[in-house]
């Protein structure tokens, strides 16, 4: 692979890669009224990205100030996070799943003077507008013209091409610091408040040129955005990644369309989390078992596995029907943001996909480590980023003989600290490692295991760490569950002591169909899963068995990434143990 030459700043993209790849198709967006994909080429996202800069600074004079982003995935969105960064001020990527208050919250915290949303938005927006400065800018990307409300993205867009035709290139001369604090994101908060995570230029860039070495010819793939574009795994991983070697985007017009727009964008790679990824998984069992030749399959599967290892790999050829239901080209399954079971790994490899998966953070910009092309180990997050380092910090472990620790990370990827709390950055950055606050080891080919996360380990009487992720995926396992979470509930009878317990949902198209000839009330359905516990529990040391099961109605609270926000999860328990007295 040849090596690509380091980008100094994000503006090199659009100034330098950009010019390379002319009018080759960037994105790939369905038009509304048409309901087709529609090419948009580089040349294009060149001169919206230098257009939206330019107005932005001479008619708002926003210069040096944050400008917040929301709304679902887009084309716009792109190029606002993009003319922003690279030259106007700091961009304020916001989750656009937040409820009013958060987004209030955030823009306040923030001191954002400028808001571009989508119109999807506005109804939020102008519940909390009143509550903002009188002096703050209001762009709307979906309106058609601008009014005394908010102005109209697609109409500044043309009064920037203006400015630039008659020869304004204060926008594109800027010249870009890469070690200032240029972008503020805030984390989901699964555990407590959002922290604001500061990124500069050069901590972006430095993650673009980890990932250019993860898969061979990067730059000829089709990918398809899934995931949330204020989420910084997303954001670099797809778009800056994307767009900085010349690949094309589709961007899926939400969950419920992934199946069709797979079919029509025929992507290359996807970026995913656990959670699509058994969802794929899911519907490809489904189809195999739809089959009524469901053994048979998964036998050639691991045959056809046995033969790549020897350079005889047909799985592609043998599987295309499979294949097919993805677009036909599908290839590379990257996965992120928790761990996943490997038995699910090994399930998608025979069929022909190359699963990769990776570790990271939002204070990592986000990737530290990764499975690569050709270092594949499920169950596994392969080793380094090219450039970085990890190590395992064992300093606080009461078993000496343990090998788990915290993951600690260091390099050029890594933040700049957290906004305006010095003393969380300090407690999270210690010569110049950063302390991930994630657990795991490594194994005896010098890969990284993830574990769990420090906050959520459950420490018995005795001293002994129980991490919660293990039990998950072994729960998840069992066909009647949908999702778990395992944690340590209070004991009654021994404060000293915490009872090991697994919160389930149930997988009820699971259920509907293998019972429909019995009607179960939830008594039987909690017998016949606590009966699965208890085969997993044979297989445990004893410290690790699971003690209670409790099924939960409703779903568990989500990040966008969906993720559990296991402190929501408990939080709302107590709150239900209090109302119910």
């Amino acid at each position: 692979m040849e090596e690509k030459k380091e980008l100094n700043s994000l503006k090199d993209i659009i100034n330098i890669k950009f010019d390379m790849f002319g009018d080759k198709t960037a994105f790939l967006e369905k038009n509304p009224e048409t309901r087709e994909f529609e090419k948009i080429p580089y040349s294009k996202v060149k001169k919206d990205v230098n257009a939206l800069g330019t107005v932005m600074l001479e008619k708002f004079n926003l210069k040096n100030e944050k400008i917040a982003v929301i709304g679902e995935n887009s084309y716009r969105w792109y190029v606002s996070y993009m003319a922003v960064v690279c030259g106007v001020g700091i961009v304020v990527p916001l989750d656009k799943e937040l409820p009013a208050n958060e987004i209030l919250n955030l823009l306040q915290r923030s001191e954002a003077k400028c808001i571009i949303y989508s119109s999807r938005k506005k109804d939020i927006i102008l519940e909390i507008k009143d509550k903002l400065p009188e002096d703050m800018v209001f762009i709307e990307m979906n309106k058609k013209d601008s009014d005394k409300e908010s102005y109209s993205f697609d109409k500044l867009i043309e009064e920037g091409k203006e400015l630039l035709d008659t020869g304004n290139t204060d926008y594109i001369d800027i010249k870009i610091n890469r070690e200032e604090f240029k972008i503020l994101l805030f984390t989901s908060g699964t555990t407590a408040e959002a922290k604001g995570v500061m990124l500069s230029h050069k901590n972006l860039c430095s993650n673009i040129l980890n990932c250019w070495h993860l898969v061979p010819k990067i730059g000829t793939y089709t990918y398809l955005s899934l995931l949330p574009m204020h989420h910084t795994y997303e954001f670099s991983l797809v778009y800056l990644l994307g767009t900085s070697t010349g690949s094309t985007i589709g961007i899926c017009e939400g969950i419920k369309y992934i199946a069709k727009d797979m079919k029509e964008v025929k992507p290359d790679l996807i970026c995913a989390v656990p959670a699509l990824i058994e969802k794929l998984s899911q519907k490809i069992d489904k189809a195999i078992e739809d089959t009524g030749k469901e053994k048979l399959i998964r036998t050639a599967g691991k045959v056809a596995t046995g033969f790549s290892k020897i350079g005889l790999d047909f799985r592609r050829t043998l599987f295309k029907s499979v294949q097919e239901n993805f677009g036909g080209n599908l290839k590379y399954l990257f996965c992120g943001a928790a761990p996943i079971d490997k038995e699910i790994i090994n399930k998608l490899e025979s069929y022909g996909f190359v699963f990769m998966q990776g570790f990271g953070v939002t204070e990592g910009s986000p990737l530290l480590c990764a499975t690569t092309f050709d270092n594949r180990e499920p169950g596994t997050c392969g080793k380094a980023v090219y450039g970085g380092e990890l190590r395992i910090d064992l300093s606080k472990n009461e078993d000496k003989e343990s090998k788990i620790g915290e993951i600690l990370a260091k390099g050029d990827n890594i933040m700049i600290g957290y906004y305006k709390d010095e003393a969380k950055t300090k407690e999270t950055i210690k010569d110049g490692w950063l302390y991930t606050g994630d657990v795991g080891y490594f194994n005896e080919r010098g890969n990284l295991v993830i574990t769990g996360r420090t906050k959520n380990v459950i420490v018995t009487s005795n001293g002994k760490n129980i991490y919660p992720e293990e039990l998950e995926t072994l729960i998840n396992r069992i066909p009647l569950v949908e999702e778990s979470m395992v944690y340590g509930a209070k004991n009654s009878k021994n404060k000293q002591e915490l009872i090991v317990t697994a919160k389930v949902t149930l997988n009820n198209e699971y259920i509907e169909e293998k019972y429909k000839d019995v009607k179960l009330n939830k008594e039987q359905i909690h017998n016949l899963i606590w009966e699965e516990i208890k085969k997993i529990n044979r297989t445990l040391v004893s410290y690790k068995a699971i003690k209670k099961l409790e099924i939960k109605e409703d779903e568990f609270i989500k990040t966008t990434t969906m993720k559990i926000k296991r402190f929501a999860e408990l939080e709302k328990d107590k709150k239900n143990k209090k109302t119910k007295k």
